[in-house]
């Protein structure tokens, strides 16, 4: 499906045939509000979601790259800058150039941070202080295989493994070993400089795959929902103790689209029809456990991509969409508010706004003035369209012929190793690389 939207009349009059009340106002002000997490300020309601370049040393240091995109995204006016997956162990990375925080890169991780403040401090003024979260992730499954090892998996999963003798389950004791690997990393966060570490529960990764871990038997961290959650929380309540100048964050899927029982936030009937009481329930533990900001997103990319990421065009191999894209925007939009309603004073990050291109300032706005999220989080957009933020500032609205086209091409430069961008809108670094997909 294309976006051949030319205003914002035919882009209403679609909704509206999909039976969708798309949130929506002219003026965009509500944007531009400041915000308090915890006592410091945020700039404004604009997100960068992290998207991963790919594009570390092989240590897990920031790269050339890395530092280029983050400097792209400070000059371009952001509020809060959500950083891409680092990862708490080299066995749990999901590509070799992901990033990885240790003693050894810690001082690449400074120079970063230290970077990215000055950037917005030289273009907005000496007050302008993004606000900087580090997303930590093990990505277990879906960890860079060695050669001829077995998946690496929480539990069984008939929807990805083709029999239990193809997998290798991880023991309590190593789940231990990878919490303590977690608060490690958070501590090194710390001293980098972070405001907020987010322990990652999303997209089907280590912490989120436990979540759904219904089958895990004979485990302290499977089976009913405080076993199933019980890592997690662990992980959350030592950061608070051993990094207490870190805020807590965590980026959490509302549904997977995965049948239960191997499917978290879906309803026990054997379909996928979402049910966000877990959610929920899980979301009111984090706040109580000191969580300060919720990012709520949903699916698994490696098997509900269209769930997550509403697209044009799907990534190469993946199903195609079964719904309108416009539908999956809409279900993104309506999940935050759901949890954004919970909890008043939790605040919650939206996501789904990219495939909107131009339009999307005009639905956030609403958005933020409805009080169905706090924030407005753009990941593939922050990749084409990391000025977004300051051409709304200065010119009232977005340039189409920058704004990302849902293509794809972003994810499939992440699945083929290649570093990843927007092909498209950065096409200097980012179309050649397209290019060495298969080769």
């Amino acid at each position: 499906m294309r976006f051949r939207y030319r205003n914002a009349e035919e882009l209403l009059k679609k909704a509206e045939e999909l039976g969708i009340n798309l949130p929506w106002q002219d003026g965009i002000a509500p944007l531009f509000l400041r915000f308090d997490i915890l006592g410091q300020r945020v700039p404004n309601r604009l997100a960068v979601q992290p998207m991963e370049g790919c594009d570390s040393t092989p240590d897990g240091a920031p790269d050339e790259l890395t530092f280029r995109r983050y400097r792209r995204f400070a000059q371009g006016g952001s509020g809060l800058i959500w950083f891409e997956a680092c990862s708490v162990s080299a066995a749990g990375r999901s590509n070799p150039r992901q990033l990885h925080l240790t003693d050894k890169t810690l001082g690449a991780f400074e120079r970063l941070v230290e970077m990215t403040r000055a950037v917005a401090r030289d273009r907005f003024g000496s007050s302008s202080n993004p606000y900087l979260v580090l997303q930590l992730t093990h990505s277990g499954r879906f960890r860079k295989k060695e050669s001829r090892a077995k998946p690496k998996v929480a539990y069984f999963n008939p929807i990805f493994d083709p029999s239990p003798d193809d997998v290798d389950v991880y023991r309590d004791e190593e789940l231990d070993a990878i919490r303590d690997q977690f608060v490690a990393t958070a501590t090194l966060a710390q001293q980098a400089g972070f405001d907020a570490v987010d322990v990652k529960a999303c997209h089907g990764y280590l912490l989120h795959e436990l979540l759904s871990a219904f089958t895990r038997t004979d485990s302290k961290y499977g089976g009913g929902f405080e076993c199933r959650t019980r890592l997690m929380l662990e992980i959350v309540e030592q950061i608070r103790t051993f990094a207490p100048r870190l805020a807590l964050a965590v980026r959490l899927n509302a549904t997977d689209g995965i049948p239960y029982p191997y499917g978290f936030g879906v309803a026990k009937s054997g379909g996928a029809e979402p049910d966000l009481s877990e959610p929920l329930r899980l979301q009111q533990v984090l706040m109580d456990a000191g969580c300060a900001v919720l990012n709520v997103t949903a699916g698994v990319p490696a098997y509900t991509p269209h769930i997550g990421r509403p697209f044009n065009r799907a990534p190469r191999g993946a199903r195609p969409a079964e719904i309108h894209p416009l539908v999956g925007v809409d279900s993104l939009i309506r999940w935050a508010a759901v949890f954004q309603k919970a909890q008043p004073s939790l605040p919650v990050v939206g996501t789904g706004y990219s495939w909107l291109q131009r339009f999307w300032p005009h639905v956030g706005a609403a958005v933020i003035a409805q009080k169905d999220a706090c924030f407005i989080g753009l990941g593939r957009s922050s990749f084409a369209y990391p000025d977004a933020p300051l051409d709304l500032v200065t010119r009232g609205k977005l340039d189409p012929a920058k704004c990302c086209t849902a293509c794809s091409r972003c994810t499939e430069l992440m699945r083929n190793g290649q570093v990843a961008g927007c092909v498209v809108r950065d096409p200097s670094i980012y179309k050649k690389a397209y290019g060495n997909i298969g080769k």
